[in-house]
């Protein structure tokens, strides 16, 4: 469509005929082109001649781009900047189909310029006009790459040091074939090869264990024959001379132990122990050394050959110290056998120690995991035939034309990291091109909303619930297709299945794939005697277990006292699903679950995910420790006035999705820095760059902030509300909007000390006053707090007294609690939320009070605070440092009379 409209602006002409290839996926387009009148004229299947002059221009841009990257020694990742400059200069080389003309002399009649072209991938050296006030000594240039032209006086240049294409006019090139001088400070701008540095997990071996237990056997048989000794009156004996001078290994320097007997000066001839030294009790299953023949080989040893050493030992030479060493018995030896037994675990790598996972299946070959992903991918595919995801099939391309699609598979490789960010699991998936597949209508499926997730920890924590958590292998596969459709056969079984499939299961990647595992989820849980919560998706109950999911993951909380309920729910669904079972719930989406049986108490924390981020983007660079005390300074931020960066625009977009993702569910403090940046993502300047950078490094900073839910109220709290069990705060900032004068309005509610739902917004119309706006947030609060009235019905949850919403407005209270007070405006919408809070509070449904603007928990939802009132809004949140608990909690002991059910 961007390309009609160019056509119509810049050459006044109106495009009538488009011509395309017979490849799909251009439905949307098709339909657009049709809708404004334009001929679609496909070719014909399997005739490629009909494609015209299109299909060798786009040959002609990759042979040239190829070239120019190639001579240019320019990275891979600058493909695209290669063919738009092969582009450019095409259009600027004379043809002979066009008498030798240029294609931009005959669109436009004038010839084209060509002082400006220089050798793409030549020395750049751009002006700094940016230097810092102690950087006037410092080079003046920037050093790069000619990779484009945006104009006859602006350039882009290839920046390695700064990572992206700048746009520049002062410029200085130097050919590269006249210069192959190093760069000073940074690498030269050929195509940078790195080369990982991949540690090769340690093969499991006994050997180091087996020389420990060998040396200890030899000290116990030594002690034996000591004993006998004393018991004959000798009086001393000769050191036995070991046939090989044994290795030194890291067992003994860790547990720093003598493993030989004690010398002495003075010894008699050599003790000659029993025959059959295997015959002292061992643990079962320990066997002796290899023989000398057998060992491995020591090639890191460098001590002097046996042959080469001396057996004619001096007395004199021999330095004995004042400390009597005691002799190694037989609880040695058991430890040394049981070490023995034990599984030596590998060494696990980290996520920053890892090359970037294959992308395709070709890539393998070369990849250093390739057999790691290859044996999961084969893993996979038999996974998806054991669930009868396949058939095979004879149908051909031409025979399923019109009955059904035809939708290729793709291989997505990843790696699977622990809380720690360890490796743990090679993971290969087989999706399907959902991109491609026509529109099949309804495929919404619900998911469990993070409020509801707060609320259930909050009842886990307040009755001492057991919350359990599982994981269904392959879900999808588990849910029939109810359409016909053909996938190609993936690699490498085409040779084996042949080129097409039938589908049978609903694989992942397509449209409708989560919906129609949800309908089978529900029905499963409904048949194993769960019913669905009214309004509340993903939740199931009965009278003896809560139940509630995320796609795959399913968390079931059941009392003490009905485990025997919980494990017959556990055997049905085993029946129906592949289970892993996770044990007790630790972690769920990310966040970790830490948990004290003693006090009643659970924190939900996002430390790993804070930590992951700031790492990815390298965030803490430059931070020296120190770490920013509010997350926003500025109410408003305003629209940006610099042009459109689009490397600048992902990076702004990535980082605030992320912050969307954390504000939802554990870090309500962040909630209102998330609504001002989200207003930006369509063309955000430096500005708000630095400011979403800035909230990053306050989470960084504040990493160990959890959310706490306990069955102890907070009975010394200074504040009222902190003592009820379950309540509400609304609030709203008059106007705070600088560019619309919009407000802002946020709400709050908490139910066992958890803040189990807020939210931090602005209003979508303008108000006149600040009573105005308050009563738009009273309303909204309002209609949240009667949602929750349902759903503790729902679940049989009483909280056993009237839920309470407070507001720091005196006026906006009297106005919905006294009637001869009313809000006189001519705003329709704001009228109707007056009279609809009034209706509510008059019949008992809601409760509304005041309470002072220094007490008002959901102030920082409105408004940026400063540090000492930020503090304050943090305490009020219920925000809890739990740094110590992230090493203790977890290991915190269960009351004996819930560690008697299991």
């Amino acid at each position: 469509m961007r390309l009609l409209a160019k056509i119509k602006r810049q050459f006044n002409a109106y495009v009538s005929v488009v011509r395309l290839d017979s490849e799909r996926g251009y439905s949307e387009l098709l339909h657009m082109l049709r809708d404004l009148g334009i001929i679609v004229e496909p070719r014909a299947e399997y005739t490629e001649e009909q494609n015209g002059l299109s299909e060798q221009a786009g040959k002609m841009i990759v042979i040239r781009g190829r070239a120019i990257r190639i001579d240019g020694r320019l990275p891979i990742e600058l493909s695209n900047e290669c063919c738009l400059v092969a582009v450019y200069l095409l259009n600027r080389t004379p043809t002979e189909a066009l008498g030798w003309r240029t294609p931009y002399e005959v669109v436009w009649g004038v010839k084209p310029l060509a002082a400006h072209l220089n050798v793409v991938g030549a020395r750049a050296y751009v002006l700094n006009n940016k230097l810092k006030r102690g950087e006037k000594l410092e080079s003046r240039a920037l050093i790069g790459q000619l990779v484009g032209y945006d104009s006859t006086n602006i350039y882009r240049v290839w920046m390695p040091a700064l990572g992206r294409v700048l746009r520049t006019r002062d410029v200085i090139f130097l050919s590269h074939d006249s210069t192959e001088a190093v760069y000073p400070d940074r690498q030269t701008l050929k195509e940078v090869v790195t080369i990982l540095d991949v540690p090769e997990p340690p093969e499991e071996t006994d050997h180091e264990i087996q020389l420990l237990l060998q040396s200890a056997r030899e000290g116990q048989i030594s002690v034996q024959h000591h004993e006998r000794a004393d018991q004959s009156k000798n009086t001393s004996r000769e050191l036995p001379t070991p046939e090989s001078t044994p290795e030194p290994t890291f067992w003994q320097d860790a547990l720093d132990l003598d493993l030989e007997p004690e010398i002495e000066p003075e010894r008699e001839p050599e003790i000659e122990p029993d025959s059959n030294p295997d015959a002292m009790d061992l643990p079962r299953g320990w066997e002796p050394l290899p023989s000398d023949a057998e060992a491995p080989d020591r090639r890191l040893n460098n001590a002097p050959r046996r042959e080469e050493i001396s057996s004619q030992l001096s007395s004199s030479n021999v330095l004995t110290g004042k400390r009597q060493r005691k002799t190694l018995g037989t609880y040695f030896v058991a430890f040394a056998a049981a070490l023995q037994l034990a599984e030596l675990q590998k060494s696990r790598l980290h996520r920053d120690q890892l090359p970037p996972p294959p992308k395709r299946w070709k890539d393998l070959e070369k990849h250093p995991f390739g057999k790691k992903f290859k044996a999961a991918a084969d893993e996979e595919f038999k996974s998806c035939q054991k669930k009868g995801c396949f058939r095979t099939t004879s149908v051909t391309d031409a025979d399923s034309h019109g009955h059904s699609q035809i939708l290729p598979l793709m291989w997505v490789f990843t790696y699977k990291f622990d809380e720690e960010g360890l490796l743990y699991k090679y993971k290969a998936r087989l999706v399907v091109r959902g991109d491609l597949q026509e529109n099949w209508g309804d495929t919404y499926a619900a998911t469990l909303a993070a409020r509801v997730f707060r609320f259930l920890i909050a009842l886990t924590a307040a009755f001492s619930l057991k919350a359990y958590q599982y994981d269904v292998l392959n879900a999808f596969l588990n849910a029939p297709l109810d359409k016909l459709v053909f996938v190609r056969t993936p690699d490498p079984y085409v040779e084996e299945l042949g080129k097409l499939l039938e589908l049978k299961r609903a694989l992942y990647g397509l449209k409708d794939a989560s919906l129609l595992w949800y309908k089978h989820l529900k029905e499963t849980l409904i048949k194993l005697g769960l019913r669905p919560v009214k309004d509340v998706p993903c939740l199931f109950t009965n009278e003896r277990l809560i139940v509630f999911f995320y796609v795959d993951d399913i968390v079931v909380l059941v009392h003490p006292d009905h485990l025997d309920d919980h494990q017959r729910f556990e055997k049905g669904l085993e029946a129906v699903y592949d289970l892993r079972k996770l044990g007790e719930l630790k972690w769920f989406l990310g966040i970790r679950v830490l948990r004290d049986w003693t006090a009643g108490t659970i924190w939900l924390i996002q430390d790993s995910f804070i930590e992951k981020i700031v790492n990815k983007f390298d965030l803490d660079q430059k931070s020296g420790g120190r770490y920013p005390a509010v997350p926003l300074v500025e109410n408003s931020l305003g629209q940006s006035e610099e042009e459109t960066d689009h490397q600048r625009t992902q990076l702004y977009q990535q980082l605030v999705g992320s912050l969307a993702y954390i504000s939802t569910f554990t870090r309500p403090d962040v909630a209102r820095a998330h609504s001002v940046l989200a207003r930006h993502l369509q063309n955000p300047g430096q500005k708000h760059v630095s400011a979403v950078k800035h909230v990053w490094r306050y989470l960084y900073g504040t990493r160990n902030l959890a959310i706490r839910a306990s069955r102890q109220t907070a009975e010394s709290s200074s504040y009222v509300w902190d003592k009820s069990l379950f309540y509400g705060a609304s609030d709203a900032a008059f106007a705070d909007e600088v560019e619309g004068r919009r407000s802002s309005h946020g709400y709050l509610f908490k139910l066992y000390g958890m803040p189990i739902d807020w939210k931090a917004t602005r209003q979508r119309s303008v108000t006149k006053s600040t009573t105005e706006a308050e009563l738009i947030a009273l309303s909204a609060t309002g209609g949240e707090m009667e949602w929750w009235t349902r759903v503790f019905q729902h679940v049989k949850f009483d909280p056993e007294i009237q839920p309470t919403i407070y507001c720091d407005n005196e006026q906006t209270v009297g106005i919905v609690k006294k009637e001869d007070e009313r809000l006189h405006t001519k705003l329709r919408h704001v009228d109707t939320h007056q009279m609809w809070v009034r209706q509510e509070v008059q019949e008992g449904r809601l409760n509304v009070e005041w309470c002072p603007t220094a007490e008002m928990p959901a102030d920082g939802l409105t408004k940026s605070l400063v540090r000492q009132k930020h503090t304050e809004f943090v305490r009020q949140l219920g925000l809890e440092d739990v740094r110590q608990l992230l090493t203790t909690c977890d290991n915190s002991p269960e009351p004996a009379e819930l560690r008697q059910w299991y």
